[in-house]
């Protein structure tokens, strides 16, 4: 295997990943480099720096679906009325969905929820700038881990 670029490897199967599965690591790369490995446990447990997300949709006043991207913005400063929005089925078991009304107009921002994983989830009602929730799948239905603000229904 050492003939081997890294770029004409197999890929691993999501399924297949594990926490003892093993990295390449160039430790050093702007001094003296050394190849290493690492865990892909050892990774998760030791991040260095912060995480930041670069999956962020800005929904403004066209209504749209939300469980595409990690973290929904909503803008109401350009509603004429309320806004309805709905979060469908989540694509991968655990998946989190963050969602806050980055500014509000005069008008509220509903997200209607396609699945809910509680009996009482069917609506979240955004109707003052910073109201948020945070919500996981759980491969059947969402449930909220968090809520600051908002309306839930």
């Amino acid at each position: 295997m050492a003939d081997k670029k890294i770029s004409a490897l197999t890929a691993v199967a999501d399924s297949e990943i594990g926490a003892d599965d093993l990295l390449h690591i160039v430790d050093n790369p702007g001094g003296t480099p050394v190849n290493k490995k690492m865990t892909i446990g050892q990774l998760f447990e030791n991040i260095p720096t912060h995480l930041a997300v670069d999956d962020i949709t800005t929904l403004t006043a066209t209504a749209s679906n939300l469980a595409s991207s990690f973290a929904t913005a909503i803008d109401g400063s350009g509603f004429s009325g309320s806004v309805t929005f709905t979060l469908d089925d989540g694509t991968d078991t655990g998946q989190l969905k963050a969602i806050w009304m980055k500014d509000r107009g005069s008008y509220d921002a509903v997200v209607n929820v396609t699945s809910s994983y509680e009996s009482h989830l069917s609506s979240i009602t955004f109707n003052t700038q910073g109201d948020a929730c945070i919500l996981m799948w759980d491969g059947s239905g969402w449930f909220v881990l968090s809520n600051y603000g908002a309306t839930v229904a």
